[in-house]
């Protein structure tokens, strides 16, 4: 059994899927991902996606990963079903070099420095920037392969939804939304599939989700936005307790939960405008084998920042102060203590950006110079970016290049569990340089890109295995990642719109070996059919994934297995009712693919689920 709650703003779980018709030109509102200030689509010098809800609509999948698929350079990595380890991985880097962020506040977890969006299954989405590309020159550490930031969906008055369906899946939302202040609950239940594929229990997952948010006008320009999250999940899994690479029916289950604070203050002051922002996240995992306790581990992190703008023209000229401290605090309850860990990270790092915007001209610099407080050594990144016009064509030359770090997390440094991992105190930062450089192109109803990647990683931080046991350590030499991403859009007709991505991988280690869990390609397509206006909408969705690598741990030593491609289809159905009312259908996996993203996990098979909208 699993819970989770989590206090959002109604405009943070209103899942509202209103389309305005495509005789309407799409217009994209200002990206935030991209710098210290939002700046338009069309005049990013970095490689950016952005799914709006109109987009998340075609999927109306519960859970953000899923969405992803969507997009150029991101692949998705599940163990098991709904609710289990979810992992996403862009250009090739590994799952915590995507740093992830909700609200513009970071949500991954402390201990691990990832973020499962397993757990974030029925938070609903109404917005998804991706920044792919290291850009810790803007976001710090974890930001080595891009960053994904989710934004909540906005709503009026109350709004929600209820749907239920295949794998004993049910799941809800209600909220409410005024002009300052918002409040929202959801939840989610799935009884799931059996992980290990033997026949045996069910591992399944619940979630119950809440969140509050205000904004609050103060005057004189200066404004207070508000944000509180907490969630609470518990999911079950299967393990692989006799150690031949195959996973037994065993009684395994992790609680986990969250407790998220942030607050920003905006305003001018003389000829600067201002922002000031705080945040403190709080995660707790409970793991328990056969119904007992065996470890707890909380991580904290807590944020503090200020950035000055200064606006003249087409200059701007950003600065950024920032703090931030996070404690983890690990107790042994299996072995009394004995492997009790109490560790902290602080950090003081300063920042500028400088952006140009001269007609068909864009350009972007940024450095950043984090001061680890001796824990590690101190680093400086930098990124360097530059678009241009060719108005004659109705095409854009984009291309930039930077660098991003990645500090070592709690786990890999001090993590212990017993007959399998030891941490490694003695851990170098990751390091990384990118570069990129792209065309996008407007020919009439039809829109698409072009873009290269090339990227490299120093000191990459692996698992080498001695015997059953393993450790984390640094590779000598440096992992290689490129590739090539494809995106396109065409309005067919008025009330018609396609869209499509293709991502070429080639990832490797230091000793040419393809990197595990990263495919040889990602795909999607996807049609989006509004029958007639306030009427019936249709939408279907194709997300390919390549073959790719994973280890089986059955022999010693272990052996390289390969999983097969498979194809996603998905189906989406939406009537409405009243003109607040809708009826919902949706689809998931309907060719019946075995779906694999982790050797030896059992993943869910096709799925239908029927919900009622309030819009």
């Amino acid at each position: 059994m699993i819970l989770r709650l989590t206090l959002v703003s109604v405009s943070a779980l209103a899942f509202n899927t209103s389309l305005a018709l495509a005789e309407e030109a799409r217009v994209l509102d200002p990206v935030e991902v991209t710098g210290l200030r939002a700046v338009e689509p069309d005049r990013a010098t970095t490689s950016v996606s952005v799914l709006t809800e109109e987009d998340l609509a075609v999927r109306l999948s519960p859970n953000p990963a899923d969405q992803l698929r969507a997009v150029p350079g991101a692949a998705v990595s599940r163990s098991g079903s709904l609710g289990g380890l979810t992992q996403v991985r862009l250009r090739g880097a590994e799952a915590n070099h995507t740093l992830v962020l909700f609200e513009g506040i970071e949500v991954s977890d402390p201990v691990n420095g990832e973020t499962d969006f397993g757990l974030l299954s029925a938070l609903p989405v109404g917005r998804i920037e991706v920044l792919r590309g290291a850009a810790s020159s803007i976001h710090g550490s974890d930001a080595v392969g891009g960053v994904v930031s989710l934004s909540a969906a906005r709503g009026a008055g109350f709004t929600g939804f209820a749907e239920g369906g295949s794998f004993g899946t049910a799941q809800g939302a209600l909220g409410w939304s005024g002009e300052t202040f918002g409040a929202a609950i959801s939840g989610l239940s799935t009884a799931g599939v059996d992980a290990a594929g033997t026949g045996g229990e069910k591992d399944g997952s619940e979630a119950l989700n809440g969140l509050v948010t205000g904004e609050f006008a103060l005057g004189a320009d200066w404004s207070l936005w508000l944000v509180g999250l907490a969630r609470k999940a518990d999911s079950e899994f299967d393990s692989d307790t006799d150690f031949d690479g195959l996973l037994n029916d065993e009684d395994r289950r992790t609680q986990a939960g969250q407790r998220l604070v942030g607050a920003a203050l905006t305003g001018t002051l003389g000829p600067l405008d201002h922002v000031l922002r705080a945040s403190f996240n709080e995660v707790d995992r409970d793991n328990f084998a056969d119904g007992a306790i065996t470890d707890t581990a909380k991580g904290q992190r807590t944020k503090a920042s200020w950035s000055p703008n200064y606006t003249a023209g087409g200059h701007k000229l950003t600065g950024l102060v920032d703090y931030e401290r996070e404690t983890y605090d690990r107790s042994d309850v299996q072995y009394g203590g004995a492997t009790d860990a109490d560790e902290a990270f602080e950090s003081l790092s300063y920042a500028g950006e400088y952006r140009l915007a001269a007609g068909s001209l864009d350009l972007a610099a940024s450095v950043r110079h984090d001061d680890n407080k001796g824990r590690f050594d101190n680093a400086t990144t930098w990124r360097l970016g530059a678009g241009y016009a060719v108005d004659s064509v109705g095409g854009r030359l984009r291309g930039s290049i930077g660098t991003g770090i990645k500090n070592p997390t709690f786990t890999e440094l001090y993590g212990f569990f017993t007959g399998s991992f030891i941490g490694n105190p003695d851990l170098k930062p990751e390091e990384s340089e990118s570069w990129d450089i792209g065309w996008e192109q407007e020919l009439g109803d039809i829109s698409w890109s072009a873009t290269y990647f090339d990227a490299n990683l120093e000191n990459e931080i692996y698992t080498a295995f001695v015997g059953f046991t393993s450790t984390a350590l640094n590779r000598a030499g440096k992992s290689d990642r490129s590739g090539v991403e494809l995106a396109g859009r065409w309005q067919a007709l008025a009330s018609l719109s396609l869209a499509g991505q293709a991502t070429v991988f080639d990832s490797k280690n230091d000793a040419g070996d393809d990197e595990i869990r990263v495919p040889e390609m990602t795909a999607s397509l996807s049609a989006d059919w509004q029958v007639r206006k306030d009427g019936l909408r249709l939408s279907l969705a194709l997300d390919h994934v390549g073959e790719q690598g994973d280890f089986d741990f059955g022999p010693f030593p272990s052996r390289l297995v390969s999983l097969e491609a498979y194809t996603l289809a998905a189906l989406t159905a939406e009537y409405p009712l009243t003109d607040r009312i809708a009826v919902t259908l949706r689809g998931e996996n309907l060719l019946d693919e075995t779906a694999t993203d982790v050797f030896g996990y059992n993943g869910p098979g096709a799925g239908v689920f029927v919900g009622l909208k309030l819009k």
